[in-house]
């Protein structure tokens, strides 16, 4: 069974491109606008693992990662940020909050899938 992965991006071009990656590489992938769609698919479903970005409208990914962490059913799930925002102080808070993984953009596809990859087998050995 294939692993879900949820996207939340508020750029649909990134989303639907990051989406349409990571189901040819074999996910099964949610995608989500901004924080607060993403929190209304976590509350139907539970993925293995999000992506998520940090600049997004009504909710940003700072804050829908803390809800994400306020939730007993979700607090486990590993988070992989994946934004513009460069500058070490923004890195070093994306992993004080507890994200696994802090990639910025503009990326290389298959380095996203790879950590994704990476921290779902570490996630299985634990």
């Amino acid at each position: 069974m294939s692993k879900t992965i949820l996207i939340v991006e508020d750029e649909a071009s990134i989303r639907s491109f990051v989406k349409a990656y990571l189901e040819s590489d074999g996910f099964r992938v949610l995608d989500a606008a901004n924080g607060k769609e993403g929190l209304e698919i976590l509350s139907k479903e539970t993925p293995d693992l999000i992506v998520s970005d940090i600049m997004m409208p009504q909710m940003d990914g700072y804050e829908f990662f803390r809800e994400l962490r306020a939730r007993p059913a979700l607090k486990d799930v590993p988070v992989i940020i994946l934004t513009v925002k460069d500058e070490f102080n923004d890195i070093k808070f994306a992993y004080l909050l507890g994200v696994e993984e802090y990639i910025t953009k503009p990326f290389e596809p298959s380095v996203l899938s790879s950590r994704i990859r990476h921290i779902l087998e570490k996630g299985v050995a634990s």
